[in-house]
């Protein structure tokens, strides 16, 4: 499954992780070891007229008053969320 957010796009960032402070003598630097910082992504449900809409949502999203607004219903879903992903069926 990927873990890339369906409304904002957000997805994994790259960067270092360190152990230590890093500043100092060259002999003292902290070892940088590569790391992925994965996005807080939780599963909404959300009812619709048609039916129910699961989506992979991070939660800086989930707090945005537009996100709220498509909870609450005074906002329609825009179409590209309610389609089903296919995802797993294209080929490699």
């Amino acid at each position: 499954m990927s873990r890339v957010c369906q409304v904002s796009g957000a997805g994994p960032m790259k960067g270092h992780r360190r152990r230590h402070p890093h500043s100092g003598a060259w002999n003292l630097r902290a070892p940088k070891k590569k790391h992925t910082f994965l996005p807080n992504l939780q599963t909404v449900t959300i009812n619709t007229p048609e039916g129910r809409v699961r989506l992979k949502v991070t939660t800086s999203v989930m707090t945005s008053r537009d996100f709220q607004q498509y909870l609450s219903g005074e906002k329609p879903l825009p179409r590209e969320w309610t389609k089903k992903s296919r995802q797993h069926l294209k080929k490699k």
